[in-house]
């Protein structure tokens, strides 16, 4: 009976250990980097290794995380949002044709309505059978490919077989306006809704499901980014993060040291931010919430 009641004790005590472990917790701001002479709008990380869109100045560099310049990408008219991905789609040179299967770097050109292909140190175009007109963003997602077509008013949708146009100008659940940044996930298409100062959701077949922070006041959401638990808006005109849960409900706002905030990119526990106006990469942490007794 003793042993028992050992066992039974100890194991009440790994439970209660386990609970304690699961604290809440929030992000907090950890520190500015300034960047000399950028003004990013696009961010994608490669492992570690941080990529920054900088459209003032057509190009795309790398950064370290005291943001000197590592890598030095031009001749690009406006990029915008980037991304990193594998995904089997024709691509060109305008001289040769391949397919591209091997991990690049994707570059939307908001000036030259295509998409630039970056792979060692070689520039491609895909080929899309469709006409973009100023290609905010992109997403790769497996062999899926999402582009935020601006002045169309669309997502243009590739799952891997076809394109498809999603989404049509207006205010309506299902319809956009002046989309500029996207991301798919395994079942969804998240879309920043920019000048409809909102998120959006939509399924794989391009029907609308739900509109995210119509009624926090944003004022142009500029940019998005998703995680298994969590959906990141840029508040652009109010200088503002919004986090919301896989319900779409608030969690939290950032606003320490962000000014025109573009875009916004997790890590593991490191939220990334670009402050566009002022040329600065923000960086906040996700630390425990402690209640401190009076």
């Amino acid at each position: 009976m003793r042993v028992l009641i050992v066992i039974l004790a100890v194991a009440a005590a790994l439970i209660s250990c386990e609970e304690k472990t699961a604290v809440p917790q929030e992000w907090q701001f950890d520190k500015t980097i300034a960047l000399d002479g950028i003004n990013p709008i696009g961010i994608a990380l490669d492992g570690n290794d941080i990529f920054l869109s900088d459209g003032d100045h057509n190009r795309v560099v790398k950064v370290s995380e005291t943001g000197d310049i590592l890598i030095e990408i031009d001749g690009f008219e406006r990029p915008m949002h980037i991304d990193f991905g594998a995904a089997n789609f024709q691509i060109t040179d305008k001289v040769t044709t391949s397919i591209l299967k091997e991990r690049a770097l994707f570059v939307p050109e908001y000036g030259r309505d295509s998409i630039a292909v970056m792979r060692d140190n070689k520039r491609d175009y895909l080929i899309i059978n469709d006409s973009l007109d100023a290609p905010a963003a992109i997403s790769v997602y497996e062999n899926e490919i999402a582009i935020a077509d601006f002045y169309n008013n669309r997502i243009l949708y590739n799952n891997g077989k076809q394109w498809m146009s999603i989404g049509t100008e207006g205010k309506e659940l299902g319809q956009l306006y002046y989309p500029t940044d996207v991301q798919i996930t395994e079942d969804k298409i998240y879309v920043a809704d920019a000048y409809n100062h909102r998120g959006q959701v939509f399924d794989k077949t391009g029907n609308g499901l739900a509109l995210i922070g119509t009624n926090q006041n944003m004022n142009a959401t500029t940019g998005i980014f998703v995680t298994k638990t969590e959906v990141y808006l840029t508040d652009f005109e109010n200088g503002r993060i919004l986090v919301f849960d896989m319900n779409y409900e608030l969690k939290q706002i950032l606003e320490t040291s962000i000014d025109k905030p573009t875009d916004v990119f997790v890590n593991d526990k490191t939220l990334y931010i670009t402050n566009y106006r002022k040329g600065e990469l923000v960086k906040y942490s996700l630390k425990e919430i402690t209640n401190e007794k009076s």
